[in-house]
């Protein structure tokens, strides 16, 4: 011990000794005149017995580890700022340097510079946020590239605030902005309004826009008067490439795989031999149509193992010599293949407790390919500085080949004992085809000194046509004998719909027109916007519907997996020509505003007032005597809205704003009608009485900007809406149906949180929102009375907004060398419960459960201007489930797939897999 002690002690002190002789060189390298850090800048630390280079990171700060005590020279490059050299000598454990470069400047007789800067880059997005007259969040084109996400509605679950709808195949498909469902708010081209080709409502999907056509995602929480006023939750602005400067030329490619496609076949079929338009559409209401002109093609089935995905896309543009004349085109094309599983437990309300009542539990399979493309041009031509014209067009296109096998066991008729019962199969194949265009024309001009004047003139026009939906519904079960075996049944045509071909289209079609004067005068020390203008837009709205039901000749003859051994029967000749998805819509609005924009010291103002003129008229295909076949409305709506921006300095804003705004229904809603779209789980029923939603909308939010991409943004909202149009369950007799109503007067309220910080390569963004809203409405209550009778009252509930998740929060963890031209991401989602389906019964609104979702993404530079990039998406394999919070009591849950006693009642769960996707990107 005695001899150990002593060595123990010098060879801590050699170690000590050998750890003084090493330091640690580190520091920032930063633009002289404006302070801000340089990304990228190298940085060389040399002398004859050692050498270290590097680059500094996205903070602009750089390291180099156990040096070696002693002189150096430190050199550091940068593009357009002179080199640097200092002597430093390194004694001890840290030597900081800090580099302040000194830009380099060129001394000209003359120099014109026109151009304009990089939208699609990430300092870009954050200029747009700090620089805009109200509260935005911004995605830029390099954030979305390196991003898990090839579409813009998946990009959007990124943005602090927003949580998602998902499609059939998992992916995103609607935004939901704090709290707010789908239809409060609009989606914009360019800053222009587009219809949505969805038959029923004004909301468009955002899965049909692929990622890698934009330069800029905007989301607007706040509206100023220049704006069109229904955007309760918001608006989405797409910003599109535009021209560049110099001549650019990028594209990628990439193949992908489904994680569920390595397990499960995929199921094709035919579409050879389906007409495009039903019988009745083609030849006229009173043509009866004949069985020859029906076929059994899409129930020709081939199963087999999946092709791989494919993505590619590509685009060029540059300007003339002289910059005047500027070009640019994009193409983009996606073709996916997913397979998906569900659970769907339908319910209703058992009336001797309340409790949810499970009637059907419903197995589905899903084989889903899914065709994106996307295309868009714009050509503008620059006079000179005070003129210029621009003409855009953009095409988008969403073609889905979706088939959906579906077995339902009914839980009631035939089911004495467990495994018996009835079962239906359903066999669906179904093309659908998504269309948007828009094509606009633009021009921007100095009138006379201080005025300016822009103008737009717009046609848009959706359309969405499902030819030939197809549906095959055969029965069978098992019965119970009297020696207590089971006999398993034959399998039968459905007699009343053995074989259903369904057909619908429609179109919504804008024409509109935009016109805008601002003028700044010099006021003593100010100088003021004065901005006035006005919109009109003729909306010209159709949608056709045709449903022809076949019958099996015999009802005994078992089924064997062919249809073409069957003879049927043509039931309904004439169609569906009183379906109410027949019908035609057309609104006008017309609007004009007036606002101010000035800025006294550090604080920005602007106030102003936007009038909207609504006139909607509709004629349906119900019957006459069906009130609210034919319909009008007319109403005039006042916006007013201010905004103050202060600006400490020009690294922080703090926003005060206050905006009223609108929310009209869909056009579907207000028609009546019952029945409807056979992909619902319920019956719909219109409501001719559904009034439009307005609301008053507060904003308070603290944004701090300290060095190239690190930003803080943090803030308060809140809206007070009057009569919110929500989808509830509601009874009529017998039967459940889903029906759109307004509800009385709600209030929505939360808390912001987005931060991003970087360290060197290194960097984290994360972002949190809490939101709470409340509305009460009447609801039904069965209970049991004093006398045993059972019998029905109303009363009132305090609930959550439908689509409000209470917590939404992102984590990303990124990695970033732009020397070596790699990055990375680890991106976390967390989306809260929120309430999917109100019902009109006590305690029965249906949930969908909270979850996580995981992506990852990776890029490397392999040689020049060549990527190679990986996306993972939804790693954890998150599924989607709804329940509804009601323990299950035991005699509920007997018997029922998925239930447990004592635990909420589950109603659906559906699972999506891993998608896999590996490219190649260049960059000219």
């Amino acid at each position: 011990m005695r001899l150990f002690l002593p060595l123990l002690l010098f060879m801590l002190w050699g170690f000590g000794a050998m750890a003084q002789t090493t330091t640690s060189v580190k520091g920032n390298v930063t633009d002289k005149q404006t302070g801000q850090p340089l990304t990228g800048a190298a940085v060389k630390l040399k002398n004859e017995h050692y050498t270290a280079s590097g680059t500094t990171g996205l903070d602009g700060s750089f390291v180099f580890r156990n040096v070696p005590a002693g002189a150096y020279e430190i050199k550091v490059k940068d593009l357009g700022h002179h080199e640097v050299e200092q002597k430093i000598r390194c004694e001890g454990t840290v030597h900081t340097v800090n580099v302040a470069m000194e830009p380099k400047d060129v001394a000209l007789n003359t120099l014109t510079v026109i151009g304009k800067g990089d939208k699609g880059s990430e300092k870009s997005a954050l200029k747009t946020v700090q620089k805009a007259d109200m509260v935005l969040n911004a995605v830029s084109a390099a954030a979305i590239q390196v991003s898990p996400d090839i579409t813009i509605a998946n990009v959007m679950q990124r943005v602090s605030g927003v949580s998602l709808e998902r499609s059939n195949n998992g992916d995103g498909q609607y935004a939901i902005i704090r709290g707010m469902d789908k239809r409060y708010q609009y989606t914009l081209i360019n800053g222009i309004k587009i219809p949505s080709p969805d038959n029923k409502n004004r909301y468009v999907p955002l899965d049909i826009f692929p990622a890698d056509l934009v330069d800029r995602l905007e989301v607007y929480k706040s509206i100023t008067p220049s704006m069109e006023g229904d955007a309760i939750g918001g608006a989405t602005n797409m910003v599109m490439k535009d021209a560049p400067k110099h001549f650019m030329l990028n594209g990628n490619a990439a193949i992908g795989y489904a994680q569920t496609l390595f397990d499960n076949d995929f199921t094709r079929f035919s579409r050879s031999g389906s007409a495009k338009t039903s019988p009745r559409i083609r030849m006229g209401n009173n043509y009866e149509a004949n069985i020859s002109e029906f076929t059994n093609n899409p129930l020709h089935l081939n199963t087999g193992k999946a092709p791989v995905a494919s993505v590619f896309g590509i685009s060029a543009g540059g300007r003339s010599k002289n910059g005047k004349l500027g070009a640019i085109a994009g193409i983009s094309y996606q073709n996916t293949y997913r397979s998906n599983q569900s659970l769907y437990l339908q319910t209703e309300v058992d009336k001797s407790n309340n409790e949810p009542a499970f009637t059907a539990a419903k197995n589905r399979e899903y084989s889903i390919q899914q065709q994106r493309a996307g295309m868009h041009a714009k050509v503008d031509y620059r006079f000179n500085d005070d003129q210029h014209i621009s003409l855009y067009a953009a095409y988008m296109s969403l073609g889905q080949n979706l088939f959906r096998f579906s077995s339902d066991t009914s839980l009631e008729l035939g089911r004495t004992v467990p495994g018996s019962g009835r079962v239906s199969n359903n066999y669906r194949s179904e093309r659908s085809v998504q269309q948007i265009s828009n094509f606009t024309l633009q021009g921007n001009h100095k009138v006379a000194d201080q005025l300016y004047m822009n103008w737009s003139a717009v046609y848009s026009k959706a359309t969405a046509n499902v030819p030939n939906r197809t549906e095959l519904n055969v029965n069978t079960g098992v019965t119970p004998q009297k020696d207590g075996s089971l006999k398993q049944q034959p399998v039968l045509l459905d007699a009343l719909e053995g074989v259903t071909h369904e057909w619908s289209r429609n179109s919504d079609e804008d024409k509109s027109g935009y016109l805008n004067f601002t003028y700044s005068p010099k006021i003593g020390n100010i100088q003021p916007e004065i901005s006035v203008g006005g919109m009109y837009r003729n909306k010209q709205r159709h949608s056709y519907y045709d449903e022809y039901t076949l019958r099996p000749d015999s009802t005994t003859q078992p089924f064997f997996g062919n249809i073409d051994d069957h003879q049927l029967t043509l039931f309904n000749r004439v169609g569906a020509p009183d379906n109410a998805l027949n019908y035609d819509f057309t609104e006008n609005v017309g609007a004009y505003y007036g606002q101010v924009k000035f800025q006294i010291g550090r604080l920005q103002t602007l106030a102003g007032v936007r009038i909207e003129h609504t006139k909607a008229t509709w004629a349906s295909a119900v019957p006459a005597n069906v009130e609210g076949k034919t319909g009008s409305v007319k109403y005039v709506d006042v916006l007013p809205g201010i905004h103050f921006k202060y600006m400490p300095d020009n690294k922080q804003n703090v926003r005060l704003s206050y905006y009223s705004a609108i929310s009209r229904p869909g056009f579907y809603e207000t028609i009546p009608h019952r029945g409807g779209d056979p992909d619902q789980d319920y019956p719909e029923v219109g409501n001719p009485y559904l009034k439009r939603a307005t609301s008053d909308n507060f904003d308070l939010r603290y944004e701090y900007f300290p060095k190239a991409l690190d930003q803080l943004l943090a803030g308060v909202f809140y809206k007070r809406i009057k009569d919110p149009i929500e989808s509830a369950l509601v009874q009529n007799g017998r039967s459940i149906n889903l029906m759109s109503g307004n509800f009385g007067t709600a209030t929505n309220y939360g808390f912001e949180l987005e931060a991003t910080k970087y360290i060197r390569k290194f960097g984290i963004r994360l972002n949190y929102t809490f939101t709470n809203s409340s509305i009460t409405s009447n609801k039904m209550l069965w209970y049991r009375e004093d006398n045993g009778n059972i019998t029905q009252k109303t009363v009132s509930q305090e609930r959550p907004l439908q689509g409000q998740s209470k917590h939404i929060g992102n984590l990303s963890l990124l990695y970033k060398d732009a020397h070596s031209g790699f990055d990375a991401q680890l991106a976390m989602v967390y989306t809260g419960e929120r309430i999917d389906i109100v019902s009109q019964f006590l305690n029965n609104d249906i949930w969908q459960k909270g979850f996580v979702q995981l992506d990852f993404s990776t890029e490397k530079r392999i040689w020049k201007k060549l990527y190679a990039y990986a996306k993972v998406g939804n790693l954890l394999n998150t599924p989607y489930e709804l329940f509804i919070k009601s323990p299950n009591t035991e005699k509920s849950a007997a018997g029922v797939p998925q239930q447990t006693v004592g635990k909420n009642a589950s109603v659906r769960k559906n699972t999506y897999g891993q998608t896999y996707l590996l490219g190649l990107r260049f960059k000219l």
